[in-house]
């Protein structure tokens, strides 16, 4: 029944036309594909990702705790990086969440109270008039009061228009988190749905994490031998992009979370472990986070009065924290980010902004959060072909100095990541391999 040397092929090689037809139709097939599949590239991005911040760790268990077990035991690493994480974070979740919880449920009791706070301070400002060289400025012979502006927009005047004295911010904030109470999905389908989501993201990490090397590899082996050198240089470059901003931004995240933390206390400023945790979060989104954490800090300054110094109250106190939050994202952006970040995503704040609009329309939160990584990876590849189109070096210099900290905080990191088998196989001694260059700009 079956033959016992496999049969020759008779077809004649492919022509141009058909190779261009071909690979044609698997382009199209492909964009079908994924265009039919979108609703699981998110999960994929996300369990690529976490693979990529957990892949060191993989590698650190299995050389240094496992390396007494004579076989290949990379599964059994991945297994204990699980459980080293679900417990780290088990113990963070013990430790800091109630006091987090805490200053939540405080927050939110005192919701009422701040906003009728915040109203008495706004109309008090704008009951004033407006000053210029210590005389009020006079409009008809009557001094500009902003208060008595806005009623005079506002009001319609036959009773019906919206007048400020008749708007109950508090009624319609209760109002609108009522709405917000709705149920939209059954609890029971949101629970199944993330319980799926949850598990496939653990598959797909297991695996990630397990074979990753070897994923690495067979992609460089299936590109033509001419543009193995190409691929592997440009799988480096983007390693050197998403290192600087993932782990980077981590380092960036927890450092001004801590900054900001720090400097509550010391200004004594309520609610500083949420104004923490804002500041931290919000770090993730490049420019525009910095800037959107200091409005709940100033915003809580202008309504309350400092614990450590009381002298500042009101508005003295919202521009004492504003200066302060300013301070911190300065000195951040001066000897931080060049130092965690190095130079590997570059790009102007322009860019980063049009791009962090871009992905949020795109991919909502996760668009924001690697929007920058994304535009530097596209950078990567326009560079590139650019460089081909026009016949000039296709990939920049590499400068000759430190790596980033985020590199040189865990040392093993350039050779932990999973391009450690993307060397090169061929016997042409003049083309670099990944772990030469590494070396290179490691000296």
């Amino acid at each position: 029944m079956f033959e016992q040397f496999p049969p020759p092929i008779t077809s004649s090689r492919w022509g141009a036309r058909t190779k261009r037809l071909v690979v044609l139709s698997v382009l199209i097939f492909l964009a079908f594909f994924l265009w039919n599949v979108r609703g699981v590239l998110p999960l994929l991005i996300v369990a690529s990702l976490l693979s990529y911040l957990l892949w060191p760790l993989v590698n650190f268990i299995e050389r240094r705790v496992l390396f007494i077990i004579p076989f290949k035991v990379r599964s059994l690493a991945v297994l204990l990086t699980f459980i080293a994480v679900f417990t780290g974070f088990g113990l963070v979740f013990v430790l800091i969440a109630p006091i987090i919880i805490g200053q939540v449920n405080e927050v939110s009791d005192n919701i009422p109270a701040f906003i009728e706070s915040a109203e008495r301070e706004l109309e008090a400002a704008f009951s004033r008039p407006i000053m210029f060289a210590g005389s009020p400025v006079l409009i008809e012979g009557e001094p500009v009061i902003p208060l008595d502006y806005f009623q005079g927009v506002f009001d319609s005047g036959d009773g019906t228009g919206f007048a400020p004295e008749n708007f109950d911010i508090v009624q319609v904030l209760g109002t609108f988190a009522g709405s917000l109470g709705t149920p939209v999905f059954s609890v029971l389908g949101g629970a199944l749905n993330f319980a799926f989501n949850a598990a496939f993201t653990l598959v797909i990490m297991f695996y990630f994490m397990k074979d990753g090397d070897r994923f690495s590899a067979q992609f460089v082996n299936i590109v033509p031998p001419s543009y193995q050198g190409d691929v592997r240089r440009l799988l480096y470059e983007l390693s050197r992009v998403w290192n600087a901003y993932l782990r980077g931004q981590l380092i960036l995240s927890f450092t001004v979370g801590f900054a900001v933390y720090i400097s509550a206390l010391i200004l004594g400023l309520p609610n500083a472990p949420i104004l923490g945790l804002i500041s931290g979060l919000l770090e993730f989104i490049p420019n525009i986070g910095p800037a959107i954490a200091v409005v709940p800090a100033v915003i809580t300054a202008l309504v309350s009065t400092s614990s450590t110094f009381p002298f500042l109250s009101g508005i003295s106190f919202a521009l004492v924290v504003m200066v302060v939050w300013v301070g911190i994202q300065n000195l951040e952006s001066i000897f931080l980010v060049p130092r965690v970040m190095g130079g590997s995503l570059d790009l102007h704040p322009v860019v980063v902004i049009i791009s962090v609009i871009a992905g949020a329309s795109v991919a909502g939160a996760l668009g924001v959060i690697l929007a920058a990584p994304f535009t530097a990876t596209a950078r990567v590849f326009g560079q590139y072909l650019y460089g081909k189109i026009f016949d000039i070096e296709p990939f920049p210099q590499l400068p000759r100095r430190r790596s980033p900290v985020s590199s040189r905080l865990m040392g093993f990191l350039v050779h932990s990541y999973p391009m450690r088998l993307l060397r090169n196989n061929d016997e042409n001694p003049a083309t670099p391999t990944v772990h030469q260059i590494t070396e290179d700009t490691q000296s």
